[in-house]
């Protein structure tokens, strides 16, 4: 009876890999809130909320103080960290920068397994991060610091920089769509709605781990990695498999 209920739990409770830490998760998580408030602001900014939905935000004079104060905030912040954090911020660019010709292709066999997995083969990569991660991040990387920067100039508009004025605008406002793209296409693979990724969102914003399938079949060679590696995230095996084993 017990050995039956411990074969249960086996098969209830899959083998989990960490994926992320407490720190990143944190860090994630006001990252992700920041950006959010200000496209949120920067888009009735552009009435593209409309009256009504500049209003509930507070009307246009308090959602334009709060998106200047928030989005210098918000690169001074990342100019700490960058400045504070600077192995852990190159080892992130790296594992984003890592690319292969075959990564490129990546993408496009992917969309054939995810459509017609019974025709075709999850592709394979030997990164950290898929390669379809690794374009929406770059597409992140680029639009943040264009954002950022410009951003500040607008804010600080010296009197012998507004020729340049317009120019700026467009750039802000044409890095703000890049992100808004880049976004919406990390908060789909991250929100777990694929087949491919259903419960990815706990890597985040939950206890920072995925399942050993999971990360078999999008992140197979940093799965091998972890499953191996004595530094590494350990194995968690299901509770129950150590006494059926001693049974």
């Amino acid at each position: 009876m017990s050995s039956s209920r411990s074969a249960e739990a086996t098969t209830a409770a899959p083998t989990t890999l960490a994926r992320h830490g407490l720190a990143a998760r944190v860090l994630h998580a006001l990252n992700a809130l920041a950006v959010l408030i200000l496209l949120a602001s920067g888009l009735a900014l552009a009435d593209w909320l409309g009256a009504r939905g500049t209003a509930l935000l507070g009307g246009h004079t308090a959602v334009d103080a709060l998106h200047q104060t928030l989005g210098l905030a918000f690169v001074i912040a990342w100019l700490l960290l960058v400045a504070l954090l600077p192995s852990q911020i190159g080892r992130l660019l790296r594992d984003v920068f890592h690319f292969k010709r075959a990564d490129w292709r990546w993408p496009a066999a992917f969309l054939r397994f995810y459509f017609r997995p019974g025709s075709h083969a999850m592709p394979a990569h030997d990164g950290r991060f898929d390669p379809a991660q690794r374009i929406v991040f770059i597409g992140l990387i680029v639009a943040l610091p264009v954002l950022g920067t410009s951003g500040a100039y607008l804010y600080l508009t010296p009197p012998l920089g507004r020729m340049a004025l317009a120019g700026v605008v467009w750039l802000h406002v044409a890095s703000a769509w890049l992100l808004i793209a880049c976004v919406c296409l990390h908060i789909l693979a991250g929100s777990g709605i694929l087949r491919t990724h259903r419960g990815l969102v706990t890597a985040m914003f939950g206890n920072g781990r995925v399942t050993q399938d999971m990360a078999d079949e999008l992140w197979p060679e940093w799965a091998r990695d972890q499953a191996v590696s004595r530094t590494g995230p350990t194995l968690i095996r299901p509770k129950g498999a150590a006494r059926e084993s001693a049974d």
